[in-house]
């Protein structure tokens, strides 16, 4: 399954990852399929996660879970 490549606010919805034990967390974007990207981190170095079918992919040696929507 291919996700949309461009997320835009009207087409999808904000969610947030936990920090688990990372340290840091992200805002995230995602649509109806559970498809999308973290935006903007809080409390850590610059990245980003795609993510896929609800599961956030490793990006930058670590992953996340996204928070309880």
């Amino acid at each position: 399954m291919r996700y949309r490549e461009y997320l835009t606010e009207s087409d999808a919805f904000k969610t947030q990852t936990r920090k688990d034990q990372t340290g840091h967390f992200h805002d995230a974007l995602i649509n109806a399929d559970g498809d999308g990207e973290t935006r903007t981190i809080y409390d850590g170095d610059d990245h980003i996660h795609k993510i896929v079918q609800w599961l956030v992919q490793p990006a930058h040696g670590h992953i996340h879970n996204l928070e309880e929507l």
